[in-house]
């Protein structure tokens, strides 16, 4: 089973303020039902508001990964309180450890059979349980740590354009090793 990671930001509670600016035209969102949009979609001015908006408020960068199935459909979306940093709980379950797993709440459920993990349907309820090869998981955060590399650069390039502070912005993404 060929899946893949795509980095978003919830823009649940900016999007009021980005239009507020002037700032229109958004992207679409990766599901009707929830405002996460591909980082890579997002456009330089309004992914420069968003970087400034977040530094001056000392928050975080709501978001994370959706995790898309072979026909690129979304089958786990980001959970209260994810962000990028999410990262390190994809790599521990790719190397075996479980009990690392934690990408918000409510909390997902997996579980090793074999060379598969079992994802078991949570109360949230956005996902009917599915599967996928260790393999393939493996692959998948390998890729995103390559498209992570790319986004870091582009977080670095508009924070100087902007003359935000570099390692405050930098901060808000997992630093790769």
């Amino acid at each position: 089973m060929d899946i893949r990671f795509i980095p978003v930001l919830d823009l649940d509670d900016r999007q009021q303020s980005l239009q507020a600016d002037g700032l229109k035209n958004l992207s679409q969102p990766l599901a009707t039902d929830c405002l996460f949009y591909a980082i890579q979609d997002i456009s330089d001015a309004h992914l420069s508001k968003i970087l400034k908006e977040t530094v001056f408020k000392n928050t975080s960068l709501n978001g994370g990964y959706v995790l898309l199935d072979a026909e690129q459909r979304p089958i786990l979306l980001p959970r209260c309180c994810s962000d990028l940093n999410d990262l390190h709980a994809w790599e521990h379950l790719a190397r075996g450890n479980i009990k690392q797993f934690w990408i918000g709440h409510p909390q997902v459920l997996c579980e090793y059979q074999g060379d598969m993990i079992k994802f078991k349907p949570d109360s949230s309820q956005d996902h009917t349980g599915f599967e996928v090869p260790v393999t393939s998981l493996k692959q998948a955060v390998q890729a995103l740590k390559d498209e992570l590399q790319q986004i870091h650069h582009r977080f670095q390039r508009l924070a100087h354009l902007k003359k935000l502070k570099v390692e405050k912005v930098l901060k808000l993404i997992p630093q790769l090793h």
